[in-house]
This record gives C-alpha cells, sequence and structure tokens, in this order.
C-alpha cells in the first residue's frame, strides 16, 4: 500500500471511529463491520454521508458486499 493510499485509510478509520465513539486504533483491517463493529444497514448509509463529504461518491459502492473494513478501504480506492 503506498502513501497515498495509507493516508486515505487512516482518514476513513479516524472518521469511522468518529462516528462509531471508537478509537481509530480499536478498528483493525479485518473487523468485520456488522459483527465486530456491531453497524446496522441504517449507520452504513449514515457513514456514507461522511464520506460523501470526504469527496467520496458512495453511490457507487455496494455497501452490501462490503464486509469487513479493508473490504471498505478497496471499494473507496476503486471508486477514487
Amino acid at each position: 500500500m503506498n502513501k497515498e493510499e495509507n493516508d486515505l485509510k487512516n482518514k476513513v478509520r479516524s472518521k469511522l471511529a468518529s462516528y462509531l465513539g471508537i478509537e481509530p486504533e480499536d478498528v483493525e483491517d479485518d473487523f468485520s463491520l456488522s459483527e465486530d463493529l456491531h453497524m446496522k444497514p441504517t449507520d452504513l448509509t449514515d457513514f456514507s454521508l461522511i464520506l460523501e463529504k470526504m469527496d467520496f461518491n458512495p453511490s457507487k459502492i455496494d455497501f452490501t458486499e462490503i464486509e469487513t473494513f479493508e473490504d471498505l478501504i478497496d471499494e473507496l480506492l476503486q471508486h477514487q
């Protein structure tokens, strides 16, 4: 992973942790968004609005296919 990708991952990790009320280091790459981070579909919808404010286009991302934090980062990198 290059520096730009790593910076993106850290930014998204920080925003997600803030949204969930946890510390960024508590969001690990292989954590399941639904099981480990206890995110419901409505949480993903709400978080997609935060991603939109970060200049991503969440409408291009199929959140039903995303299981882990790493999956989310991969999708964001594909749709930048």
